[in-house]
């Protein structure tokens, strides 16, 4: 059998994709392959989202979707449907994850009798699963290239500073209503940044966001503070070698800065995540955190107050 991935979203997403093909791969003795979304599709809500997968050393074959699996294992219902004879006499089945199971860990898939290709739609965010591979994970995850140019001076500066912590503000996406996602208020890193303090002394805040100049005025953050806004959409994987170089971590509601801090290998991280991720209390998802991860339960608000 084989397993074929859709790759899609941001980065974040991108990894989560891959643990799960590296997972169930595994768990079926499966041949892996990443189908990457055409460039054309590669957006949400107007904001690029290109596969970075590559620049990682993933041992996995990487293509564009041919117009053959989009006919074969489309996305949308109404064709998923219409091709259904065709993916019965070549063996495919195709498993798109309901919204409700995104932070569950399904140990085994509900797999077709004679099943040859198995498509892999959805995002499968649970931290349970990936630390199934953490091993393969973590060597598949180190970077082909080695750091250049100004993200190996911020690399130097990250080695020199006694405790350097990521911090990181999404705002993007994030600040579209439809999204439902939270816009972390200024209190959660208020109250992060001061447990860092607390527990650490001569900490510098290495920053990354989408909007840094909004960074720079709202959160009135230490004057060694540095701000890393040289890399863009397009080389985010470099942000995420940065974030991954610090000791500790603040998160943001984002699977970029979850990743972040999971490829940090320190058994002795400090890493502090918002406890909901999307508006409304009941939007708690404990499958998507390591147990030794600190929650900040802020209260859910649309904007940044």
């Amino acid at each position: 059998m084989r397993i074929v991935i859709r790759e899609s979203g941001g980065l974040g997403n991108q990894l989560f994709q891959y643990a799960a093909l590296r997972y169930y791969a595994k768990r079926y003795g499966a041949e892996m392959h990443i189908a990457v979304d055409p460039s054309w599709n590669a957006t949400s809500h107007g904001y690029p989202r290109p596969c970075l997968l590559q620049h990682f050393s993933i041992p996995v074959p990487m293509k564009e979707r041919p117009l053959s699996d989009r006919i074969v294992a489309p996305v949308r219902p109404w064709l998923h449907a219409a091709s259904a004879p065709f993916r019965k006499v070549l063996g495919i089945q195709v498993f798109n994850e309901q919204e409700a199971d995104r932070y569950c860990f399904l140990r085994d898939l509900p797999l077709e009798p004679g099943v040859r290709t198995l498509y892999l739609w959805g995002y499968f965010q649970n931290h349970a699963m990936v630390e199934e591979v953490a091993g393969e994970l973590r060597l598949d995850l180190t970077f082909r290239e080695p750091p250049r140019g100004k993200t190996l001076e911020v690399m130097q500066q990250i080695g020199r500073s006694k405790t350097p912590i990521s911090l990181h503000v999404r705002r993007g996406d994030s600040t579209i209503p439809v999204e439902g996602k939270v816009v972390l208020q200024k209190e959660y890193y208020a109250n992060a940044i001061a447990l860092i303090k607390e527990r650490f002394v001569d900490p510098t805040f290495f920053v990354f966001s989408d909007d840094i100049p909004f960074v720079k005025q709202n959160l009135g953050l230490d004057p060694g503070t540095v701000f890393v806004d040289h890399n863009g959409t397009f080389a985010a994987h470099e942000d995420l070698r940065l974030m991954s170089s610090c000791q500790h971590h603040i998160i943001a509601n984002s699977t970029f800065s979850w990743w972040g801090a999971w490829l940090n290998p320190r058994p002795d991280k400090v890493v502090i995540a918002p406890r909901r991720w999307f508006l409304g209390i009941d939007n708690y998802h404990p499958n998507l955190f390591a147990s030794d991860w600190i929650l900040d339960d802020f209260v859910s608000a649309p904007t940044f107050a």
